[in-house]
């Protein structure tokens, strides 16, 4: 599919022209700088020509080329309400950066600028043992602020999702569609390993349904980008600021700090499991929270909570590192075409519009027929390069969750831990 990109210098003059008209003055951009972005967005950072109207030194851009995917317009509405929410917060409980305008026709959205502080990926990498659980306590109280500080905001947050999607033909419907998704990538994540041949115990089956429903409706909810991936994190003094909001929105907090304990799903971890940095982690976290939460104080509660969640982005990792197109998902799966059905979605219009990187997620090259490819015994290899790489991120997420589950106290996560060993050491 072909995308709409724009060059550089297209995007910093149609970011001057949204200034202009927000502030006022005649704004001008300069020395422009590209920075990683995710996908095929474009994120550039400029400075600002000095002027009574508009105070900031420096803007980072967002653009998103359109692809024609319904999914990608639906992903670039919800980052725009997603800043506008964060930038209605107080400082203190701001978890990114500032939101200073948008133009959703050109896809734009500039944001105040973070500065040069190092990413978490980066930091992690260059951590010895202190500085990794030092990292984490810090991240943990980061994200405990955050989850503190906006827990009681979710009718602001639906609001401002409503004034952005009720003019826009379809635009709900497709909102309600991306959370779902995370839903069900649970229970898809679950039926590949059975089709992969790997043997699930009932208490991992249970857990997993469990989780699915509780990450839209569970009690503890709060703000969260979602996709809290080391890259996504800057560190800037003693905090850490989140960006990329295309998944942001109110889900059961549980996720965020299980992501954390299983060295960040989906992306290749720089530290191996840590159980004292992961403590720190929780313990910081919880001391943020325990007054809007008391039951995190509850040890038996909270293993179970986390546990839970664990088992879900394991699934949901298998589902997302799936080398299948998407429409070849909807087509054997009866209920996840219903949901695209019910968004205005047939399985065509997926096949026609879906970008290559919509292979429910991707392992290389998305091909057919291949249902749990990459979780095949590796007796029954050899494996690509790309394969090698998802099987190592799939066996750390499975590896955290055997590590975790088995400080439990309960029987069931004994179970859940030789399970997850089991699954971990096929993917050796």
């Amino acid at each position: 599919m072909q995308l709409d990109v724009k060059t550089d210098e297209a995007i910093v003059d149609l970011a001057a022209d949204i200034l202009t008209r927000r502030y006022g003055g005649e704004q001008a951009l300069f020395d422009i700088e590209r920075l990683n972005g995710s996908g095929p967005s474009s994120v550039l950072r400029a400075r600002v020509r000095p002027n009574p109207f508009f105070q900031h030194r420096s803007v980072v851009i967002k653009q998103a080329p359109r692809t024609g995917f319904a999914l990608d317009d639906a992903a670039f509405l919800r980052e725009v309400v997603a800043y506008q929410f964060a930038t209605s917060l107080s400082e203190k409980h701001r978890p990114g950066p500032s939101l200073l305008g948008y133009d959703t026709q050109e896809r734009i959205i500039i944001m105040t600028d973070s500065g040069d502080g190092e990413t978490l990926a980066e930091a992690l990498e260059a951590a010895d043992a202190d500085e990794h659980v030092a990292l984490l306590r810090a991240l943990g109280t980061a994200l405990g602020r955050m989850h503190a500080g906006t827990a009681d905001e979710e009718d602001a947050y639906n609001v401002l999702l409503h004034r952005m999607t009720r003019s826009r033909d379809n635009a709900a419907p497709l909102q309600r569609l991306r959370d779902r998704l995370l839903a069900h990538r649970i229970r898809v994540g679950l039926r590949i390993m059975r089709d992969a041949g790997i043997e699930v115990p009932g208490e991992v089956t249970l857990t997993a349904g469990n989780i699915e429903r509780r990450l839209l409706r569970g009690g503890m909810r709060a703000f969260t980008p979602f996709d809290l991936a080391p890259d996504n994190v800057i560190r800037s003094g003693n905090t850490f600021h989140f960006l990329d909001y295309e998944s942001a929105g109110f889900r059961d907090v549980s996720f965020d700090v299980a992501y954390v304990v299983a060295r960040f799903p989906v992306f290749l971890a720089a530290q191996s499991f840590n159980e004292e940095a992961t403590k720190a982690f929780i313990d910081s976290w919880r001391a943020q929270v325990r007054n809007l939460w008391p039951a995190v104080d509850n040890t038996d509660t909270l293993q179970a909570r986390i546990t839970s969640a664990l088992v879900g982005w394991a699934m949901s990792s298998v589902a997302m590192l799936e080398p299948k197109p998407l429409h070849a998902m909807l087509a054997d799966d009866p209920a996840l075409a219903e949901e695209f059905a019910a968004a205005g979605l047939s399985i065509e219009d997926v096949r026609d519009t879906e970008p290559q990187e919509y292979a429910f997620y991707t392992a290389g090259e998305a091909v057919e027929g291949n249902a749990g490819a990459v979780l095949r015994p590796r007796t029954e290899g050899p494996f690509t390069d790309d394969e090698q790489l998802v099987r190592r991120d799939l066996r750390e997420t499975f590896e955290s969750l055997a590590a975790f589950s088995d400080s439990g106290a309960d029987p069931a996560y004994r179970v859940v831990s030789q399970f997850a060993t089991d699954v971990a050491q096929r993917l050796r």
